[in-house]
């Protein structure tokens, strides 16, 4: 979706729907597959919300976390029944970095403190 403004080239509205696996849901469910690219490249992440006109909030964080690992299982689970190694990778990278990102809410054993 295409909306240019004649009178500042540079306050154009640019939209893309991905019609493939689109699904109502949170706007924040977009982020997930795309904070793949930016993970541990702080600066990356800061460009995109200053893209994006707004950081997240605290419910859109909680709720990027949740959806990471969601999204994480099931990549996992998909990329092994259909043989498909990036996906089980991309799975198993943000598993790795959630658990390190928050094992200050984990005890030892991994249950919730």
């Amino acid at each position: 979706m295409f909306t240019p403004d004649e009178s500042d080239a540079l306050d154009v509205f640019v939209a893309v729907i991905d019609f493939e696996r689109s699904e109502p849901g949170p706007a924040v469910r977009d982020l997930v597959r795309l904070s793949d690219a930016w993970a541990g490249r702080v600066e990356l992440f800061e460009a995109f919300l200053a893209g994006y006109g707004r950081s997240l909030t605290a419910t859109e964080e909680a709720r990027l976390v949740i959806d990471a690992a969601l999204d994480s299982v099931s990549g996992i689970a998909y990329g092994v029944a259909h043989r498909d190694p990036e996906l089980i990778e991309r799975g198993r990278r943000t598993l790795a970095r959630l658990r390190v990102e928050h094992r200050a809410a984990l005890s030892p054993t991994g249950d919730a403190t």
